[in-house]
């Protein structure tokens, strides 16, 4: 029987290396609850459409322990109310004290020759010892001695960026098992999490009550159940799907046994109702996983009293003997529309059914960003010339053929604006010599080689770019591209420290409207100071001389922390903090008070903490609907 371990064992990471960003634990629950606006399953990442609110394992079968035979169901969640703690819900406890963490990428921090995917995120936890949950339950948790080893694999290969796997290994330390069920239990209900100024979403906040505007389908062919976004009927004229365009959706992929089985996929779903007493004891949830129970509702109705619990399962496995083992899995997948999610669902089936041995291109090259007044100018490595493909025919099974550059106002596809390779038989043959910078740069103990100077950018807004690297393809196939995903980047251009000899504070007036603006919320709103020296102090005062705000400004430091439109790091999972020139400071319009400062004239002034010399001035805020 495992020892138990205390509360900081209990951890969760965002799964994030591709475009879906997937909050996991280390006892098998998934997502957040929305306890907070980082990631619960974000797709596309980065573009604040939300997808699940909670989901978590649930393992059933017919066991034994010392007081006689049972019908048991171990899981990491049950109905209970938004916000709920996940450590608390869940009856696994973790064996380890954290998530490790490993990538098949060969110039990643964490690579690992025994990684699967571009980001392995593994975790192991049991059902013992006997752990009571919060959730609404009749019966204390009665063990069956499970032991799990849960692994999150996520790919950046384009044909596989839009879902993540979940694969459980279910060993069995106790005695024999019969009848075993596996499945997930599913809040997945979407929404427009940037919609909301206030969170967890509320009834009174932005469009109201996240949870009672779904439209779901349960897609036998795929073993899938696919939701979107739905306000009202009908279906879709009156969904108004702009709101929250990707549709999202959680698929069954494979089970390995080591005796004969013919498992089946049943899907279950209810009305979201914590304290019902249907499924408040192990043998009803025992009797959903296994396709018993009340028949599923027709349909979810669009009149607020419909909030959704999916329940996707598979089984039975007649026996898992002691010290045996069953493997089971799932994906997490997003589509732009049906289309798509359908695409990356056989796409997912099709990893599944080669053990995930995909494709690997070279990886993307390490990148170092430096933001300049209207420009930006990208550094990179030449690692990726000398990885090796073990697929590839290629001699010493090294393919690599070129760079292509990405950048742009759009976050999740920035426009390509350069493209670099080898002068061969493949591709443009503009050689790399044209970006090898007259002097490598050296930073953090990496050499870049490379250098790309782009012009004419628009100061203050934030461009997001990657780099990425390609292979030579083979006859009849196309070369393998890296994903943006690997070392997606965002920079804002803006004057270096002094470069302009004056301050100004832009724009101004400001009009609550300013096009970098992001959500509804009055705190992801800021206007720029730039110009600044190096290290100084910014003041905002009322026209009668009250203290409005105050900050200390470090370029050489400052990465954008002061304003959440800029930067949040809770947020903001598919880019680090955005590259700056050190020479501007955004505010983010919240006074000293921690409120929202109103309409008004006000007056700043700016200290050189060097030399002591004041720059002052004026900036006008005009609130507008959007306040």
């Amino acid at each position: 029987m495992a020892v138990p371990v205390c509360a900081a064992d209990f951890a969760v990471r965002i799964a994030g290396v591709n475009r879906v960003g997937l909050q996991v634990s280390n006892y098998g629950f998934f997502g957040n609850s929305f306890g907070s606006r980082s990631p619960s399953f974000e797709f596309p990442l980065g573009k604040g459409y939300e997808h699940l609110s909670r989901a978590g394992l649930w393992v059933g079968a017919r066991a034994l322990d010392e007081n006689g035979v049972f019908t048991g169901v171990s899981a990491a969640i049950v109905d209970n109310s938004q916000g709920s703690s996940g450590p608390a819900e869940t009856e696994f406890t973790p064996l380890k004290g954290t998530l490790t963490e490993r990538s098949r990428i060969q110039n990643a921090a964490r690579y690992s020759p025994d990684a699967v995917s571009d980001q392995d995120l593994i975790a192991e936890y049991a059902d013992t010892p006997a752990k009571p949950s919060s959730g609404f339950q009749r019966e204390p948790h009665r063990p069956m001695h499970l032991r799990i080893t849960q692994r999150t694999l996520g790919f950046t290969l384009q044909a596989a960026d839009a879902f993540v796997v979940s694969s459980f290994t279910i060993h069995n330390d106790g005695p024999a098992l019969q009848d075993v069920w596996v499945g997930l239990y599913a809040q997945i209900v979407s929404g427009n999490r940037e919609a909301y100024s206030t969170w967890p979403p509320s009834a009174g906040s932005g469009p109201g009550s996240w949870y009672y505007k779904t439209y779901f389908e349960y897609d036998t062919t795929h073993a899938m159940v696919a939701e979107r976004y739905c306000r009202a009927l009908p279906i879709f004229e009156g969904c108004i799907v702009a709101y929250c365009p990707p549709w999202a959706g959680l698929q069954y992929l494979r089970s390995i046994s080591h005796t004969p089985a013919t498992p089946r996929a049943v899907h279950r779903w209810w009305v979201w109702s914590p304290g019902d007493t249907t499924r408040d004891e192990d043998v009803e949830r025992y009797r959903l996983m296994s396709g018993g129970g009340a028949p599923n509702p027709e349909l979810c109705p669009f009149d607020g009293s419909c909030s959704p619990i999916q329940l996707l399962s598979v089984g039975p496995f007649p026996r898992i003997e002691a010290g045996d083992s069953l493997v089971v899995d799932f994906a997490w997948v997003g589509g732009d529309d049906r289309a798509r999610l359908t695409d990356y669902a056989d796409y997912a089936a099709f990893a599944a059914s080669i053990d995930y041995h995909l494709p690997s291109p070279p990886p993307s090259p390490r990148v170092r960003i430096e933001a300049d007044d209207s420009r930006a100018t990208i550094w990179w490595d030449d690692s990726p010339e000398f990885a090796s493909d073990p697929t590839s025919p290629a001699p010493g099974g090294r393919d690599f053929e070129g760079y292509r550059l990405y950048l742009g106002l759009d976050r999740e596809r920035p426009g390509l604006i350069a493209q670099y390779d080898l002068p061969d038989t493949t591709g443009f043959n503009t050689g790399l010599t044209r970006a090898l910078a007259p002097q490598p740069l050296v930073a953090d103990g990496i050499t870049y080689r490379y250098r790309h100077e782009v012009t004419n950018l628009k100061n203050g807004f934030r461009y997001f770019g990657a780099i990425t690297s390609y292979d030579t393809g083979d006859p009849g196939t196309p070369p393998l591209e890296s994903g943006l995903g690997q070392n997606k980047f965002a920079v804002v251009p803006n004057a270096r420290a002094g470069e302009l000899g004056r301050v100004t504070v832009y724009p101004n007036p400001y009009r609550v409207d300013a096009a970098w603006d992001a959500g509804a919320s009055s705190r992801r709103h800021y206007v720029w100071f730039a110009g600044l020296p190096a290290r100084c102090t910014i003041r905002v005062y009322t026209l009668s001389g009250d203290l409005v705000y105050e900050s200390a400004f470090d370029g050489s430091r400052y990465h954008g922390e002061s304003a959440s439109g800029l930067y949040d790091p809770v947020r903001d999972r598919d880019i680090q903090a955005p590259s700056q020139s050190g020479g501007a400071f955004a505010w983010d319009l919240i006074t000293a008070r921690g409120q929202a400062a109103a309409t008004g004239l006000y007056v700043w002034s700016v200290e050189d903490r060097d030399t002591g010399a004041m720059s002052r001035g004026k900036l006008l805020l005009v609130k507008s609907d959007r306040e």
